[in-house]
């Protein structure tokens, strides 16, 4: 078996990720003081489905950061293939309360609606609600780029979830800007609404994409990747393969395949060649793998998978 460890990079990975989520932490709970104040100055359904996704946003920041903890502690005998499911999880969690934050949205928008909207101090409201989307907007660009750098499905999950705070102020600055331009008071609930459904769309993809990791769903372009190297070593060194199989746990990937050797050829040889096999397997994708390859005769009769 060949196993691509880089600890050395895994280390500064996580101290990457622990200052990302530090960071969108402290930045998180700053918007909040700014948006539960455009709220609690003005009264706007719009200005409290932003308030409310801050409070989601900080607590899953809370438990993604301690997910990152968890998720770099070494295997250990309860846990032979480390914590790294903890991030789906972690990314699970948030999306479940992004979630219940648009169902909430959309009941208190409709409670507004029927005892009445009362508007006030729409223009400090406003300032609050635009200097917190042009920081959100800056922190979720930061967050998924880093995301996609360390293939950290927190960084990526907490990255969209801020930019979807993005689009909630500016909903709520749209809102409550046209109902005091317009004086059609109706458009502040009505634009909380729109966004409550855009919030609880993008909840769903975020906790389907945290379950198809818990299932070791498929990934088909890592499957072309691991399968174009090994067809390439196979054809340079008169080899075989099949049952090639993956999955994804965290930024790891687990790979096994069945290498097949013509009649005659050493062990010794036999597992050299295969650590190669692993060794190119390994370098052909993009983040941590850990390859591991099954040695048979080309002739051998076919068993079955449990075998």
């Amino acid at each position: 078996m060949f196993t691509i460890l880089l600890q050395q990079a895994m280390r500064t990975a996580s101290q990457d990720e622990k200052f990302a989520m530090n960071l969108s932490l402290a930045t998180g709970v700053l918007m909040l003081l700014l948006k539960w104040s455009a709220y609690l100055i003005t009264g706007s359904a719009a200005a409290f489905s932003d308030a409310l996704e801050t409070v989601v946003h900080v607590a899953a920041v809370s438990f993604s950061a301690y997910s990152l903890r968890v998720i770099y502690r070494p295997p250990d005998n309860n846990h032979h293939f480390g914590h790294d499911k903890m991030a789906y999880f972690s990314s699970g969690a948030e999306g479940v309360l992004v979630l219940g934050a648009g169902v909430v949205i959309i009941y208190e928008a409709v409670q507004h609606w029927i005892t009445g909207i009362h508007l006030e101090q729409v223009q400090t409201g406003l300032a609050f609600l635009i200097a917190a989307a042009c920081v959100n907007a800056v922190l979720g660009a930061y967050l998924v780029r880093k995301g996609k750098q360390k293939n950290s499905i927190i960084l990526l999950a907490n990255g969209k979830h801020v930019l979807s705070d993005v689009w909630t102020s500016a909903g709520a600055v749209i809102g409550l800007g046209m109902a005091w331009w317009t004086g059609w008071i109706i458009l502040d609930p009505l634009v909380a609404i729109v966004f409550a459904v855009y919030i609880i769309r993008e909840g769903g993809i975020i906790t389907r994409r945290a379950a198809d990791g818990l299932m070791d769903a498929n990934n088909p372009h890592l499957e072309a990747l691991a399968t174009e190297a090994l067809q390439v070593f196979c054809g340079a060194e008169n080899l075989s393969f099949h049952r090639l199989r993956l999955r994804e746990s965290g930024a790891r990937i687990y790979i096994d395949f069945h290498l097949q050797f013509p009649h005659g050829v050493l062990i010794e040889e036999a597992h050299s060649l295969a650590t190669k096999a692993e060794r190119q397997v390994a370098n052909a994708l993009p983040q941590t793998a850990d390859v591991t390859s099954h040695l048979e005769c080309a002739h051998a009769p076919e068993h079955d998978e449990g075998e």
